[in-house]
């Protein structure tokens, strides 16, 4: 049987219907309806609904109060009326049917799975599909709520995951495009990641940014200090030569002033760490004293040097 309705979560609460405006369902009717599709098939008690739908002080006649509001609901959205409706009443409590009515989430949570399990070549359809559907906040009318938050919070370790795989596969069957555009939106996630900056500067690369790809190991490391009080990894310090070892062209791009910036910052940490030298206040003299620290340990590596 086709869908009769379809129910977006991502941004405003809103029901969609064949050949129809887009219903947007506001206030308490669009709580009802929100509850209900974060789980489509599966009853939820009138007595839990009321407890989330009125925020643990429902009214004490709220079983009456709840009936009419879905029945106000019913209509608003075009589900359809008593017995025959989508959104049916049983003994359980009120249940979506998912024949009937489809759920953007549940959508995008099903691609995200045949995404983990496809080959390469279809996966990063299948990823940037359900990409495609997450294009708001989810559950924006619920800004507040723990039981919206919890579902936001889930969501996102989902969209994080499913960015990286469908930048990982996309570089793999040579999508550069969204290989980068993916990893991009993980880092935007989670900018203090070590894992997505890691995966977009090597989409960047690859895609022959490299000026980008050194900007983002400056942009990792300052989120990292400012979040963590930490600094990039192996993986990426490693990442990161190699992408200066690269004979392709940076160009005049203002990721070099920052790529100076950020070994003008490993310098001085060099020379504050080596024993009788302290790192010069002006940049202009971090050079000379560079220079002095690097003939001081020669001297001292010496044949010569061990005599003296």
């Amino acid at each position: 049987m086709s869908s009769l309705a379809r129910v977006r979560l991502f941004g405003p609460t809103t029901v969609l219907l064949p050949d129809r405006a887009p219903v947007h369902v506001l206030g308490k009717h669009a709580r009802i309806l929100a509850l209900l599709a974060l789980q489509p098939g599966r009853a939820v008690s009138k007595d839990r609904l009321a407890e989330l739908v009125w925020e643990g002080r429902p009214p004490r006649s709220f079983q009456q109060t709840l009936d009419s509001d879905v029945c106000v609901l019913r209509r608003r959205a075009e589900l359809g009326p008593g017995r025959s409706s989508a959104l049916a009443t049983t003994p359980a409590g009120y249940v979506l049917d998912p024949d009937r009515v489809s759920v953007d989430l549940q959508e995008a949570r099903a691609l995200a799975t045949r995404a983990a399990a496809e080959p390469a070549c279809t996966a990063v359809a299948s990823a940037s599909a359900a990409l495609e559907l997450a294009t708001g906040e989810l559950l924006e009318d619920e800004p507040y709520a723990p039981w919206a938050e919890e579902a936001r919070a889930a969501w996102r370790q989902t969209e994080f995951e499913l960015c990286l795989r469908a930048s990982r596969t996309a570089l793999v069957t040579g999508d550069l495009a969204t290989g980068v555009d993916a990893a991009q939106r993980a880092v935007g996630l989670r900018p203090a990641s070590e894992e997505a900056s890691v995966q977009l500067m090597r989409a960047q690369w690859w895609a022959g940014r490299r000026a980008e790809a050194i900007r983002g190991f400056v942009q990792l490391q300052d989120s990292m200090l400012e979040e963590l009080g930490e600094r990039p990894g192996a993986e990426a310090r490693e990442l990161y030569i190699t992408i200066l070892r690269d004979d392709g062209p940076a160009g005049d791009d203002p990721a070099d002033a920052e790529h100076l910036r950020l070994l003008l910052q490993l310098l001085r940490g060099a020379l504050d760490l080596t024993p009788g030298l302290r790192a010069p206040a002006l940049d202009a003299e971090l050079a000379a004293a560079a220079s002095a620290a690097l003939t001081r340990l020669g001297t001292a590596g010496s044949p010569s040097g061990a005599r003296r």
